[in-house]
């Protein structure tokens, strides 16, 4: 049982689970696999080659008796993925443009909301596709929130990044609840100054042509 390197989630659905169980499975490093029955989160088989007799009464505890002929498996990675947000073209309080970057931490909480809400019919969900479900949120957030602040408190205000981690916090953990996600933290948000930089070069540019123009016809005079 795999996923690839930018797979968020992978369902692997077993249509003889004690068959399966008696040839021995192998869970790869760094995934975990998570036992869904009738909805809901039986267990966790964690990485390695595991068997029936390795397994067996385990198994047996988590569904209260016999093991069931069909089950669903979701792969997942053992420790909360990272999910980079680069937003650029957005604007501070003064009109002056910047960009930014967020970091989020998320792990699937409960695997039968997961199913149900955002895997849904497919075998796959990719980190990809949990950046292009959350970006809306995410977006929506950080304008609001940069839109507050003046591009000197930005820069100049260093407790004012801890409140927009809080703000995204707030914001996003019903959406991953009802998503089955747990949303772990907000790793890092960092500002990109390079649009206001090169606006400002632009204006340095323009300003200089300026004061040569004047000089000139200051010369003629």
């Amino acid at each position: 049982w795999t996923r690839g390197a930018n797979e968020f989630a992978v369902r692997v659905e077993a249509d003889d689970l004690p068959g399966l169980l008696k040839r021995g499975i192998k869970v790869e490093p760094g995934t975990n696999a998570m036992l869904i029955y009738q909805g809901a989160n039986r267990g966790l088989i964690p990485p390695g080659e595991h068997t029936l007799g390795t397994l067996g009464q385990r198994v047996r505890d988590w569904f209260t008796g016999d093991i069931p002929e069909r089950a669903t498996i979701l792969l997942v990675e053992i420790v909360p993925t990272d999910l980079e947000f680069h937003l650029g073209g957005r604007y501070t309080k003064d009109e002056m443009p910047i960009g930014i970057s967020v970091c989020l931490q998320a792990v699937v909480n409960e695997a039968g909301k997961f199913l149900l809400n955002l895997l849904k019919g497919r075998e796959r969900f990719s980190q990809d596709d949990l950046r292009l479900y959350l970006y809306p949120e995410v977006t929506q957030v950080v304008d609001a929130w940069l839109r507050q602040h003046t591009l000197q408190e930005l820069t100049e205000d260093l407790n004012l990044r801890p409140r927009l981690e809080l703000a995204l916090e707030e914001r996003l953990r019903t959406t991953f609840a009802q998503s089955g996600l747990q949303f772990v933290q907000v790793r890092a948000a960092e500002l990109n100054l390079e649009p206001y930089d090169h606006l400002k070069g632009v204006r340095s540019k323009y300003n200089l042509k300026i004061t040569e123009t004047r000089a000139n016809a200051a010369g003629e005079l």
